[in-house]
This record gives C-alpha cells, structure tokens and sequence, in this order.
C-alpha cells in the first residue's frame, strides 16, 4: 500500500490575495451516491422549511420592539445619553413624623347619685393616668392625683377605662391624664397630656 498522496498546488500571488490549493487523496472507498430526492419531494421540504422560518420570524417581529433605524456613515458619533435613574419613594426620603397628639373619641363622666353629690363642698377634682395603646384603646388607668375622696377616685378610674382616643401611627403607647370634676351640679371631664 502506498501511503495517501498529498498535492498542493500554490498559484502565483497576486497583489490582492493569496490562494493554496491542497487536495487529499484517501484510500477509503468512496461512499455510496446519496438517494436523490425527486423534485416534488425537494420542493415539499423547501416549503416546509419556509413555512417555519417565516412563521417563527413573524411570531418573534410581534413579541420584541422593532429595531431602530440603520445608522448612516454621515452622521457624526453621539455620546449615549445616561438611562434615567429610577424615583425614589418619598417616604423613604423623608422621617416619619411623630403622632399628633391623641384626642378623645369616647368620652365617658361617672354617673354620680344625687345623693353622693350633695355631700361636695366646693369642686372634688380627680386626675387619672391612662395608658393607650396604638389602637387608641385604654389598656391601663390609675389616679395620678387621687383628691380627698376614694369613692370619686375609683368612679373616676372606672369611667376613665372606658374611654378611647385617636389611633397612633408609630407609637405603640402613649400616656394621657384624664380630669373629672365633680360638683353639686354633676361631673365633667376633660383629657390632656400634661397632668396638672
């Protein structure tokens, strides 16, 4: 067996190009002739296989953006222009501010017995403390400044539970004082912060 021969051909260069030439020769037989397809098979493929491409060509034309215009060679370079960054939320920015003062949605005033009410001389006053929640709820009360009367002062914690405040937005307690003032003519109350 001779080994496989190898030519190469090298045609003279030209100023543009250079071209080789190299032939293999193998000693393998050659395969089989591929089964040639007739012309109504060849022409069934090729529509099939453009079918397809101008399907999936279409379906992706629907789906992306178009594509921007072709760039002209007279045009001269433009610096890209930085991507808008993206706004921030407000309240992000900004401190929360505190909770407004809470101020009574139910007010409640002891009712007093006549009777227990003649016995005053002058004004009884009794300050309570109250505790709320975030809800605005009383959660706790006890008397700040009980008066000269514990009859009085346990009415007045008792009325003073019942009542309820504006919700807060941060705070999960705040303390408020609670005024009841009794007198012969009845009771009145009143809420602040502060508790004289």
């Amino acid at each position: 067996m001779s080994e496989p021969a190898a030519e190469a051909q090298i045609d003279t260069p030209s100023a543009d190009r250079l071209v080789i030439r190299i032939k293999l020769v193998s000693q393998e037989p050659a395969p089989p002739p591929a089964r040639r397809f007739g012309r109504g098979a060849q022409l069934a493929i090729a529509g099939t296989v453009v079918a397809v491409l101008v399907g999936w060509f279409g379906i992706g034309s629907l789906e992306s953006d178009p594509p921007p215009p072709p760039a002209t060679l007279a045009k001269a370079p433009v610096a890209a222009e930085p991507a808008p960054t993206p706004a921030k939320p407000i309240e992000a920015e900004a401190p929360q501010q505190p909770d407004a003062p809470p101020s009574a949605i139910t007010e409640v005033v002891p009712d007093v017995p006549q009777s227990a009410l003649d016995t005053i001389r002058g004004t009884i006053r009794v300050i309570v403390r109250v505790t709320l929640d975030k809800q605005g709820t009383v959660v706790a009360a006890t008397a700040d400044d009980s008066g000269p009367s514990r009859y009085f002062e346990r009415l007045s914690i008792g009325a003073a539970k019942q009542w309820t405040f504006t919700p807060a937005k941060l705070a999960d307690q705040r303390v408020m004082f609670v005024r009841f003032y009794f007198r012969r003519d009845g009771a009145t109350a009143n809420a602040s912060l502060e508790a004289k």
